[in-house]
């Protein structure tokens, strides 16, 4: 496992090293359908000083004249970071959307499939 993740690293690829997954992505999708449900759009970055096993993340939106603009930003377990100006170097280079995130949820955690 390295000790820091890729710079393009997004919550799919950091799935495998999750500490707790489902919590994780449950949270990050709440708060992204929270700023869609607002602002018609919702992108997350994750944090990518660490290893990938709790990352904080970003939730934005893409204003009108397409510039991000933060929505909140959020420790692992979805308590709000205090400083929302922290360095734009320290969240990765590729977003997920709301549905991106949604559909990974769908993926990792649906019913076993059943033989008729």
């Amino acid at each position: 496992m390295p000790t820091k993740i890729a710079s393009d690293s997004t919550i799919a690829t950091v799935w495998p090293h999750l500490t707790n997954q489902r919590n994780y992505v449950a949270g990050a999708r709440h708060k992204a359908q929270q700023c869609r449900d607002q602002h018609g759009n919702a992108f997350v970055k994750i944090g990518v000083t660490g290893s990938g096993q709790k990352p904080c993340y970003r939730v934005f939106y893409k204003g009108a004249d397409g510039s991000e603009v933060i929505f909140g930003s959020y420790w692992d377990m979805h308590d709000p970071l205090d400083n929302e100006r922290a360095l734009n170097s320290n969240w990765s280079s590729v977003a997920m959307t709301y549905e991106e995130i949604h559909a990974l949820m769908v993926d990792k955690h649906a019913p076993p499939k059943r033989d008729a």
